[in-house]
């Protein structure tokens, strides 16, 4: 998030292309040239450049360091921002946007206000504006990734959330595929090709700590706030995952392991038009879930 912050704002650096004004006065193209070279474009240009990407080099490599990624990696990035920003000093940004830069000035000042231009940055104060703008930027970009991305995290956490909530059976569905997946690691890990004999999700919990994802936490609820149910055959070789839905009332079948009639195809899915109805994975598939978890199907045209 903190790079793609500072991305942002370097792609905001470079003026729009597309608003150009089709046709300004002899003099306001004169003024507009004038005032580009009074604001030194090629200079500024490649040393705001230079000066973002230092950022955004800055702070992939302490993001790669702060996760410990392999030195020799973090080496070569570094070796690889060195010769992309010595590469980007070579480019004349005065000849590529001084056509289109004058036509965009052009476009939202007017002759007085682009005489006055030229006046401020032909003055002490404009030409010491120019000369930190780099500094400016590259400063500005260090302070907005270290102060508004956690912001920025913040608000998009609450609508992911907000989201998750507006549609409950995603974020359901993908905690039950979790334990389906951590409950299959744990059974391939056994010699007799076991599930865990747990009676609870306490003891499933226990029985699953070393199969689920350094960074995952074992999922208790559903987005219904109702705990999900382990159930587990007396043989240990089958089992279910059940959700009571949105009314957090189990179905009278729900929890009732039959043994399927053929291992070798997995069962069909009923997809039920009612969120108060479960959620159901039994053996490493679902046999019961919302209509609106049904993967859509693709049209001819699509």
């Amino acid at each position: 998030m903190r790079r793609l912050f500072v991305i942002a704002v370097l792609a905001a650096v470079v003026v729009p292309l597309s608003a150009t004004e089709a046709n300004p006065s002899p003099r306001q193209r004169e003024l507009a040239e004038k005032l580009l070279t009074a604001m030194h474009l090629d200079r500024m240009g490649t040393s705001m450049m230079d000066a973002m990407l230092g950022e955004v080099e800055r702070q992939f490599i302490s993001e790669a360091e702060a996760k410990g990624n392999d030195p020799d990696d973090v080496a070569e990035a570094k070796e690889m921002f060195g010769a992309f920003r010595e590469r980007v000093r070579t480019i004349d940004f005065n000849g590529l946007l001084r056509h289109e830069q004058a036509a965009i000035y052009a476009k939202y000042f007017n002759e007085q206000e682009l005489a006055d231009l030229c006046a401020f940055y032909e003055s002490a104060a404009g030409k010491k504006m120019i000369e930190v703008m780099p500094q400016l930027m590259s400063d500005g970009a260090r302070v907005g990734a270290d102060k508004l991305s956690p912001k920025i995290q913040e608000v998009m956490s609450q609508v992911m959330e907000e989201g998750e909530k507006k549609r409950p059976w995603r974020r359901t569905t993908a905690d039950m595929r979790a334990l389906e997946s951590a409950l299959e690691s744990y059974q391939s890990a056994q010699d007799d090709d076991t599930y865990p004999a747990a009676t609870d999700l306490a003891g499933l919990k226990t029985a699953l700590k070393d199969h689920l994802s350094t960074s995952q936490k074992f999922p208790e609820k559903d987005m219904w706030g109702h705990p999900y149910e382990y159930i587990v055959s007396p043989d240990h070789h089958h089992y279910r995952i059940v959700s009571a839905g949105a009314d957090g009332i189990f179905d009278w079948d729900s929890r009732k392991i039959s043994a399927p009639k053929d291992d070798t195809q997995e069962p069909a899915v009923r997809y039920s038009d009612r969120l108060e109805d479960d959620l159901i994975i039994a053996d490493g598939a679902f046999i019961q879930l919302p209509v609106q978890a049904k993967p859509k199907t693709k049209t001819k045209e699509q």
